[in-house]
């Protein structure tokens, strides 16, 4: 994804072989690369959700 702040071209790019999500912002002397922290706390995996069967006679 590419975005602008103030002027500054922005690219979010997920890098597989770490696993991370980075922004990188193309300088003068190269590109600065800017780890993406996320606050969020860790999801477990979702269960099976079973479904339940009621019979009315």
């Amino acid at each position: 994804m590419q975005f602008k702040i103030k002027d500054q071209d922005y690219f979010l790019a997920f890098v597989e072989q770490e696993k991370r999500w980075y922004v990188f912002a193309p300088t003068t002397e190269g590109v600065h690369r800017i780890p993406v922290y996320v606050d969020a706390a860790k999801h477990e995996k979702p269960g099976i959700v079973g479904i339940e069967t009621h019979l009315s006679s």
